[in-house]
């Protein structure tokens, strides 16, 4: 409930905190069910769908923004930003691109892998121009006062809800897929671990607990583009601009002028990364402290308090 709370501000009323609860443990019950789906045609079926629903969903978002923003409005104020949030949007930023994880089954999979490069600046530019579309038209509408996921800023209406639900549905169907990955990887160890026990109940408890931590992190986390800077900055920085041009160096040994490119792009990454995540782990003090995240080092109370 304190996430919940967290995100929500004002419009979160504490008299439903009951009726929170139980659509918490509804939804654990409905994930936990696709959990157990180990058919990959399934899954690809399922992923197709959310494919939809996300679709469905942005375009509501977009109809959404243009419809409520005020374009008469004076914005030059709300082009002045703050040097100590930069860290954070870096660490959002990278994770919000980085994707180093499906390179090589992607170009595996492709009927002409010399064409790959063409697809990966294609899709990074779509990405880049949807990330700016949204970021833009959202921080115009809702100014100051948007959320850290946009649909929690959107308002009750008709366009506003149904965007909400095509959202969650995606969320719901492209996560068994998602969790199909982590088991992957995880069930190995984890039968050379407990050999005692039948493989498929390791696998059966290895799915519950998976299942059950990510509900768990759900609810003690309370602000979600915290956590998203901090990963981003901690790990997804060190996946796409750290160990990609170290191990480029250390397999194709490049000449002078390639290397000295990647030694460049490790060293940003490296500073990123320190920088990124003592700020995101910064505002998470200051959460859990009672001050307001945001802004220079270190955390400050409110004007008058």
């Amino acid at each position: 409930s304190s996430g919940i709370n967290a995100e929500y501000g004002e419009n979160y009323n504490p008299d439903f905190v009951i009726n929170i609860k139980v659509y918490i443990v509804l939804v654990l019950v409905f994930i936990m069910l696709t959990s157990f789906i180990w058919s990959m045609k399934a899954l690809s079926l399922l992923s197709v769908m959310g494919n939809v629903f996300i679709f469905v969903g942005l375009a509501l978002v977009l109809v959404y923004v243009l419809l409520h923003t005020d374009w008469k409005e004076e914005t030059s104020d709300l082009l002045i930003g703050r040097a100590g949030n930069m860290p954070i949007f870096f660490g959002m930023a990278i994770y919000s691109y980085e994707g180093i994880g499906l390179v090589l089954p992607i170009r595996s999979e492709m009927l002409e892998p010399e064409k790959f490069p063409y697809v990966v600046s294609g899709g990074v530019f779509v990405v880049l121009v949807g990330q700016i579309l949204f970021g833009v038209l959202g921080f115009l509408c809702f100014k100051h006062d948007i959320g850290a996921i946009i649909t929690f800023t959107l308002s009750k209406g008709v366009v506003g809800s149904l965007a909400q639900i095509a959202v969650s549905l995606c969320v719901y169907l492209t996560y068994p897929l998602m969790f199909y990955v982590a088991v992957d990887i995880l069930i190995i160890p984890a039968k050379e671990k407990f050999t005692n026990y039948h493989s498929f109940t390791i696998e059966f408890w290895l799915r519950v607990v998976l299942v059950m931590l990510t509900f768990l992190f759900a609810v003690l986390i309370p602000h979600i583009d915290l956590f998203i800077a901090l990963i981003g900055a901690l790990a997804s920085c060190s996946l796409a601009l750290i160990f990609p041009p170290m191990i480029y160096i250390m397999v194709f040994r490049p000449n002078i002028g390639k290397r000295s490119i990647c030694l460049l792009i490790m060293l940003f990454g490296f500073v990123g990364a320190v920088v990124g995540t003592t700020y995101a782990l910064k505002d998470i003090v200051c959460v859990l402290s009672g001050l307001p995240k945001g802004g220079d080092w270190p955390c400050k109370p409110p004007p008058g308090h």
